[in-house]
């Protein structure tokens, strides 16, 4: 017979009790649970909104096989459906299974109908770009995080819309969310050891630096860029990044930092997500 909702309830506030004893308790009897059963408790603790959760292993298991499973089928998605927004908050939940992704969706509506309305009416390359920094890094206030640079919650798009802080390629991803939800032509830009933006309009593309406050860079200070990180620069380096490309980098980022801390757990997990994301 399933669980009920209140029996379920009541494991989740067991969940807060962080005493070995418990937590090897519980996790004995979670891991005894039905993939339905586990799924509801999740729900259960992101609806509840958990705070101090110390998730068993065996729902932690079942949680990294669930992302792994939505990544093998966002993978499958065509060239013209892949979509990048939804690869960036199955990364997020990755890292934080209990926080509800819907809400920080909505603040991502609020920054596009912002965005929407003050780009009303503009057409001009220039104006538009200029609008897009400003509202990001002006008014927002959007920033490479240079002290903890290396820290994981940088490539969390809930983390980064959070603290307003980021590393070229999650903020570079942020520009790419938000120009997709518009309409609008901007592209990632996969240099050598550092992500840009470039938008294609009509006339010559114009990149951007989200690390550097949206920084306009010419094709010298992009060679400059490549060139100062030990790289020989090419013109191929500023071509368009495809989405599956992005996700995979970010994936990498995220595997050397799990590798140098030895979780291996969420390197795991990540490895097969990586293969999936390579197959197409």
């Amino acid at each position: 017979m399933s669980l009920s909702d209140s029996q379920l309830e009541a494991i989740c506030h067991l969940l807060g009790d962080d005493s070995p004893g418990v937590t090897e308790a519980l996790d004995r009897q979670v891991s005894e649970f039905s993939a339905d059963e586990q799924k509801r408790l999740l729900g259960i603790l992101k609806k509840n909104d958990a705070g101090h959760v110390i998730l068993p292993p065996s729902l932690m298991e079942f949680h990294y096989g669930q992302i792994e499973t939505a990544f093998s089928g966002w993978s499958l998605s065509s060239v013209e459906d892949v979509n990048l927004e939804d690869a960036c908050f199955l990364l997020a939940s990755f890292g934080h299974p209990l926080e509800n992704m819907e809400m920080k969706k909505d603040e991502l509506l609020s920054m596009e109908n912002h965005l929407r309305s003050r780009l009303k009416g503009i057409t001009k390359a220039d104006a538009i770009v200029d609008e897009f920094v400003e509202y990001l890094h002006g008014e927002l206030r959007f920033d490479g995080e240079r002290d903890n640079y290396y820290d994981a919650q940088n490539s969390f798009m809930n983390r980064v819309l959070a603290r307003r802080l980021g590393i070229p390629i999650s903020l570079s991803a942020l520009y790419l969310i938000l120009a997709a939800r518009l309409g609008l032509p901007f592209h990632g830009v996969g240099m050598p050891g550092h992500f840009i933006v470039k938008y294609q309009g009509d006339e010559q593309p114009i990149f951007l630096d989200p690390f550097d406050r949206g920084k306009r860079l010419s094709v010298g200070d992009c060679a400059a860029i490549v060139r100062s990180l030990g790289y020989h620069f090419d013109m191929r380096f500023l071509q368009e990044t495809p989405p599956r490309r992005i996700v995979e980098r970010m994936i990498n980022n995220l595997l050397g930092i799990y590798k140098r801390d030895e979780e291996d757990e969420k390197a795991t997990c990540l490895l097969r997500c990586r293969e999936l994301v390579q197959r197409i």
